[in-house]
């Protein structure tokens, strides 16, 4: 008994031995460190050093009633590589950077042309920066837009990231893309990676999220209107608030829909394809130009729906010219077939032969006013 006793008492003064070996030496304190709230990465165009990285980072304050507003430092590097610009800007501070908190991934539109997949490995592999990080793009450059701070921007908050969070404003006009997401959607057949773009002004003062772009494996990449966005946002079933203006019939009003629902499915039974696609909406005339009465709801909702399937269509047939698919019809179609062959080459043939069967029930609750 006094033989594994004595054994047990050697192993156990034994760990707590090479534990205090161990103990903070990968950790740093609090106060030794920095936070990184955004990356930006812009394309430079020279061979020896393409890539220009810009780290935003967070000044800690006192007390944030004392505080006006947040205080932030940047550090810039035009480097070959992104880790090699990572580990150089190191040395600009007193801090280690710390990347736990960063939320916020920036690409340059220049940078969209040329090997983007080879930026973002970069990203995925590192272990310190979080896969639920928001990725966009940045106009005119990723730069300028990291570096915008409105005065709207209140302390111990971020407006990049309020922009995706939805914890502050939600708009129609606005997609986000993790990381996770656009890692998945390069590397899955069937789908295009759609990014929003930022876009600031010359003071760096405002800035604008109401468009987007689809990135395409030619890096032939699609840019998308204010009035695209939202349709890629509706048929996504990503929101289920939007307006909806009306001009049919020498009448013109708007509709603010409340709730939306779309279904499709790709029916293949005929010799052309024909994608089948049913959407469900409801909500009431939020503002309009003429009389409105309550006793013709209906027809107002069938106007709705009709200028609702125009919108779709119009979306559904840009997509199909441009041969991009950022709704995943090819990954649909994957999905529902058996694999037993190419499943996703056969979509790369059907594709431009799709035909598109839209069909929109409008319901309109009321007319917005009291009679």
């Amino acid at each position: 008994m006094k033989r594994l006793l004595k054994k047990y008492m050697v192993l156990i003064l034994s760990v707590l031995f090479f534990t205090s070996l161990l103990s903070s030496c990968a950790f740093k304190d609090i106060d030794k460190r920095i936070f990184v709230q955004g990356i930006s990465i812009d394309y430079t165009g020279k061979e020896d050093k393409p890539y220009k990285i810009t780290l935003k980072l967070a000044i800690p304050t006192g007390s944030l009633k004392e505080a006006e507003g947040n205080k932030y430092g940047y550090l810039s590097r035009e480097d070959s590589s992104l880790a090699g610009a990572i580990r150089f800007l190191k040395t600009y501070a007193d801090k280690e950077p710390d990347f736990g908190h960063g939320k916020i991934i920036l690409l340059g539109e220049e940078l969209l042309e040329h090997n983007i997949e080879d930026v973002m490995d970069f990203f995925y592999r590192r272990r310190d920066i979080q896969m639920i990080s928001w990725v966009a793009v940045g106009n005119p450059t990723a730069e300028d837009v990291l570096k915008t701070e409105p005065v709207s921007e209140m302390a111990a908050s971020n407006l990049l990231t309020n922009l995706f969070s939805k914890n502050g404003v939600e708009s129609a006009y606005t997609i986000s893309t993790f990381l996770f997401e656009m890692k998945r959607e390069f590397s899955e057949p069937g789908i295009d990676p759609i990014l929003p773009v930022i876009q600031t002004n010359k003071e760096k003062s405002k800035v604008k999220v109401n468009k987007s772009v689809v990135l395409k494996n030619n890096h032939n990449d699609l840019h998308l209107s204010s009035k695209y966005t939202q349709s890629f946002n509706v048929l996504t079933n990503r929101i289920n608030k939007y307006d909806l203006r009306v001009r049919e019939e020498d009448v013109h009003f708007l509709v603010a829909i409340d709730s939306i629902k779309v279904k499709y499915k790709i029916d293949t039974s005929e010799e052309i394809p024909v994608i089948k696609m049913n959407v469900k909406q409801a909500g009431i005339i939020e503002e309009s130009f003429e009389e409105m009465s309550a006793s013709q709801l209906d027809h107002y909702g069938d106007l709705a729906s009709k200028a609702a399937k125009k919108n779709i269509v119009s979306f559904l047939k840009l997509l199909q010219e441009e041969d991009a698919d950022p709704l995943g019809f090819g990954l649909r179609y994957r999905a529902t077939r058996i694999h037993n062959r190419d499943t996703y080459e056969e979509w790369k043939e059907l594709y431009p032969k799709v035909k598109f069967d839209v069909r929109v029930k409008t319901a309109i609750k009321s007319t917005g006013t009291i009679e």
